[in-house]
């Protein structure tokens, strides 16, 4: 009986001193950078790793591939810079992070940047975003379409990125501040998905989102379907939502589509004649992109010369290996290298061949023969189980110049030719 009082008397004294763990959100919500860089250092920041994360970065100089778990970044000027990650799972916001960065020797803190305001409000509502107010700083914001403003506080109604640069008028020192606005329920005039609007028991329907520069497209569904690509093939009816987020501004544009089941007269939804499947992969080899792009103009019957250039804008700003001035003539030199041909020019040739193949799926081109691969599509290399994860390796493959290029360039030819990857379009 004694024993059992003194157990409950230090159990009600360690009960006092419990300090209740960190939520599981709050654990993850952390981002690996340096605290210090110099003036147009290029400098690494991480989010944190996890099942079915994904990733949206905001910040000044950040790369234009911002969707990944780790980005790359630089400043031009010394000052402190804030970047702040919103991290999703399965479409849902799960929390933001963020992360001060000092370049140039300043030596400003987070406080420096702790705007107050809301991040999500609803189509229709205001934001109030306001800013330290110490009596020693100028104020200059940024947002999108144009938005401009002065003073501690902004009203903003649209949905984007603003930024806050702030000037300290006795040190004359600056720091810029990220605050990511996300306005729920906001549809996007113009924003049409081209697809049926029903769908046979049994079939497939593809949607595709408008052609727009420089987006990534989020797609979410029924059964959990989400996807990354700017055309989906779906099996089942009801409602797909569809952001598309401009990876300079951050604008997004909303939009979505609803399938019906097709009636096929007896009020069953049945249907007795199911479309023939049609796959998504119809990769093209290396010849037909040769033949798009030469010299004398290619072959319209092929790819149309509209397509041909939104085709090579696609394939540069999706590659960190390239910066083509003239994107394509860039694109026509990778694809016919100069002689001596050594290992590096012929991964780069099928790497090029191999993006022109997403990127004609991607843009939805309609013109000439039907071309595209799925990004979602499995793959094995090198640790790579997708196509979209074997892009991200060839380029740093080629960038660092390591790894079995040999291997690689097999395996680029291969898919290319549409081996490995499954069924292919005929």
């Amino acid at each position: 009986m004694k024993f059992n009082s003194m157990r409950f008397l230090l159990g009600a004294v360690l009960a006092c001193f419990w300090i209740a763990p960190p939520s599981l959100v709050q654990a993850q919500c952390a981002i690996t950078a340096p605290a210090s860089v110099g003036v147009n250092q290029t400098f690494t920041l991480c989010g944190p790793s996890g099942s079915r994360y994904t990733y949206e970065w905001y910040g000044p100089g950040v790369e234009v591939d911002n969707e990944t778990r780790c980005v790359t970044a630089r400043v031009p000027n010394s000052g402190t810079f804030e970047y702040v990650l919103v991290l999703k799972r399965d479409g849902v916001e799960l929390d933001r992070c963020t992360k001060i960065i000092n370049a140039g020797g300043s030596t400003g803190g987070a406080g420096s940047c702790a705007i107050t305001g809301p991040g999500t409000i609803q189509a229709g509502e205001t934001a109030r975003l306001c800013a330290p107010n110490d009596g020693i700083h100028s104020y200059s914001w940024t947002g999108p379409s144009g938005f401009t403003a002065t003073g501690p506080c902004a009203t903003v109604d649209e949905e984007g990125t603003y930024y806050l640069t702030s000037r300290n008028s006795v040190t004359g020192s600056s720091r810029q501040c990220t605050h990511r606005l996300t306005v729920a329920g906001q549809t996007s005039a113009g924003c049409d998905i081209e697809g049926p609007t029903t769908i046979p028991q049994g079939a497939t329907a593809r949607l595709c989102a408008p052609i727009r520069n420089n987006v990534s497209y989020r797609w979410a569904g029924p059964m959990s379907f989400t996807a990354a690509t700017r055309c989906i093939t779906v099996d089942e009816p009801g409602t797909y939502s569809l952001a598309m987020r401009n990876l300079a501004s951050g604008r997004t544009e909303r939009c979505t589509r609803t399938l019906s089941l097709a009636d096929n007269g007896n009020g069953t939804g049945d249907d007795q004649d199911p479309d023939e499947v049609v796959w998504d992969n119809c990769p093209r080899d290396l010849q037909f992109w040769r033949r798009a792009f030469e010299r004398r103009g290619g072959d319209a019957s092929i790819v149309s010369q509209a397509d041909l250039r939104a085709i090579a804008r696609w394939v540069d700003e999706h590659s960190i290996y390239w910066n083509w001035p003239n994107d394509v003539e860039g694109m026509r030199q990778v694809l016919n290298p100069a002689r001596p041909l050594t290992r590096q020019k012929q991964v780069a040739r099928q790497f090029a061949a191999l993006l022109a193949n997403v990127a004609a799926g991607e843009l939805g081109l309609q013109s000439g023969e039907r071309v595209g691969l799925d990004l979602d599509t499995q793959v094995t290399f090198a640790g790579a189980t997708t196509l979209r994860d074997l892009i991200d390796l060839t380029d740093s493959m080629l960038r660092s110049r390591r790894g079995n290029l040999a291997r690689l360039n097999t395996t680029l030819t291969g898919i290319n030719g549409g081996r490995g990857i499954g069924p292919v379009c005929e």
